[in-house]
């Protein structure tokens, strides 16, 4: 009988553990878009006219963080149509 040390048990249920996220990782995105698929069309037009005048904002003012925030939400936005719809 060989013997086992409590740190060769330990790696053994590290990479158990590792394993078990690994896999789950496929499942948890497929439930994660799904819902996020279900709300985005009445969410996505408020968010974009949010980011749009947060940006215009910004412009007008000359404040380049609103700027930067602004144009943020707006490429989100954009990514994610591309995302959903390619």
């Amino acid at each position: 009988m060989a013997n086992i040390s409590l740190r060769q048990v330990i790696v053994i249920l590290a990479c158990v553990a590792v394993l078990v996220v690994v896999l789950w990782l496929p499942v948890l995105g497929d439930r994660f878009t799904a819902s996020v698929t279900r709300v985005a069309p009445k969410v996505a037009p408020r968010m974009f006219l949010i980011g749009l005048v947060i940006l215009v904002a910004g412009l007008v003012s000359q404040v380049g963080v609103l700027d930067i925030v602004g144009a943020g939400i707006i490429g989100v936005i954009v990514a994610a149509w591309i995302y959903d719809n390619y």
